[in-house]
């Protein structure tokens, strides 16, 4: 008896030896983290800078937005390995969406689908809309200090310092770092599209990037991104890659490099690129390049107590597109394209020395006050509402400053004044634009923020226009 409880005994301890570990040691963490938000907006001629008369474009419109993310992280217990999810809701559009309520009212039914991003903001509320934004796993390269090696849906960024950024979003790939005290090497590579996986037709993205800590205070990089380019063909045509144009590996490309500096209290950041780009033109049924370069520089310097911001860039940009059935139109500055939309581009019959974009609506961003209504809205969170310069400036030139000025521990007060031009010909406010923006910023608790924006535009040719924002924002 003695012995089988000795065994019993025995049995117990190596048992409960392997449970009693993970309290003790706990083999992983969980973290969270993400934002609330919603926004109120409305404006008129941001984007025509013309008065709506009888049944003209109608340049004017009030929305509501929201947008919900939260990301969750686990990490292992060496902290040698981590995956990262990061799911969305919206942006939502108050009162957009189909959904089974609200019909009585007018309102869509089936179209656009209950299903999908911004979907379901209709009467009812009801709609399947969350989206995954970052899925990667990342873990440190077994045998080389300083490795560490991503795969999955990842932020994506060019040319970007701590204020600018040439490109900033997400894509789907591989990424390796090599990180030491002076030097830092970035290797990145997304899958653009799959397209026929019977055919040689993906697209895919190719990036680089060497970052030198020259000084505490001075870190350069030099950057370069190729685009592979196998099929090259308007979105959503089943053209075989054998009837269409060809691109050469090298022909899509962008270089250029960034500067952080900081001489005494004043912070500089620099960015200064080249791009080329093959485009499918329409009017030839053949490629022509988009190619040109740009710069923009944005300085940061505390006057006291107000804390002052100043930017200025300049990109090329021509006039010398076909943009419609007359030889001589042209097309407005900022109207970029991208791999799934190729818009106006599509009319080109010959070269052009406008400075293309890897991505619409995801390039120069810039200093706080400083052309929110043109630009965006940076402020806000970059909310849509139809500017003529989306966080996309190319083709034009640009000069301006802003200050901030604390006026309690809660409460800021920010005001600035920008003018804006196209680098050659005329945009559709003329040969120049002002802004002038003002706002407020609350600080309810370290969590929950409050930011109102107010923007006038004043054109050189057509009529005013303004803006007004205001965003509620918790963060964690």
């Amino acid at each position: 008896m003695r012995r089988l409880s000795g065994l019993a005994l025995a049995t117990a301890l190596v048992l409960a030896t392997p449970l009693a570990a993970p309290a003790q040691s706990p083999p992983f963490t969980v973290t969270f983290s993400g934002e609330m938000r919603v926004i109120g907006y409305v404006w008129d001629n941001v984007a025509d800078f013309t008065d709506t008369r009888g049944s003209d474009f109608k340049d004017s419109d009030s929305r509501y937005f929201q947008r919900w993310r939260l990301s969750t992280t686990v990490q292992s217990a060496d902290k040698r390995a981590k995956a990262v999810w990061t799911v969305e809701v919206g942006d939502l559009t108050w009162g957009t969406g189909s959904s089974p309520s609200g019909t009585e009212y007018g309102g869509p039914s089936g179209s656009p689908s209950s299903a999908g991003r911004g979907a379901g903001a209709g009467l009812g509320a009801d709609g399947v809309n969350v989206e995954t934004r970052h899925l990667y796993v990342q873990f440190d390269v077994p045998g080389v200090p300083g490795a560490t090696l991503l795969a999955g849906a990842h932020n994506i960024l060019f040319l970007a310092s701590p204020i600018l950024a040439f490109m900033d979003d997400d894509g789907l790939g591989v990424q390796l770092n090599l990180r030491y005290d002076a030097l830092d090497l970035q290797l990145d590579t997304v899958k653009i599209d799959e397209n026929a996986t019977a055919d040689a037709d993906d697209n895919d993205l190719y990036a680089a990037r060497l970052g030198i800590n020259v000084t505490k205070d001075l870190r350069l990089t030099v950057e370069g991104l190729v685009v592979s380019q196998q099929c090259l063909r308007a979105p959503g045509s089943t053209t075989p890659c054998s009837q269409t144009p060809s691109v050469s590996f090298g022909e899509t490309f962008w270089v250029g490099s960034t500067a952080a500096a900081k001489l005494g209290s004043l912070n500089l950041d620099a960015v200064v690129v080249y791009g080329q780009r093959q485009l499918l033109s329409a009017a030839t049924g053949g490629t022509v390049e988009e190619r040109g370069w740009g710069v923009q520089l944005v300085g940061r310097l505390p006057l006291g107590p107000v804390q002052t911001w100043w930017q200025g860039w300049y990109t090329t940009g021509d006039d010398r597109r076909i943009v419609g059935s007359k030889a001589s139109a042209r097309r407005a500055p900022g109207a970029g394209e991208d791999f799934s939309t190729i818009g106006n581009t599509t009319r080109l019959g010959r070269d052009s020395d406008k400075l293309p974009v890897p991505i619409k609506g995801k390039s120069w961003s810039g200093a706080p006050f400083v052309a929110e209504a043109l630009l965006g809205h940076r402020t806000l969170g970059y909310p849509e509402g139809g500017q003529a310069l989306y966080q996309d400036p190319t083709g034009t030139w640009g000069l301006g400053g802003s200050g901030l000025i604390s006026l309690s521990p809660a409460l800021s007060l920010g005001a600035g004044l920008a003018v804006v031009g196209p680098s050659e010909g005329q945009a559709i406010f003329g040969d120049y634009v002002v802004e002038l923006d003002a706002g407020l910023l609350y600080v309810y608790n370290p969590n929950l923020g409050f930011q109102l924006v107010g923007s006038y535009l004043f054109p050189e040719r057509g009529d005013d226009g303004w803006a007004l924002g205001v965003r509620t924002r918790f963060a964690f």
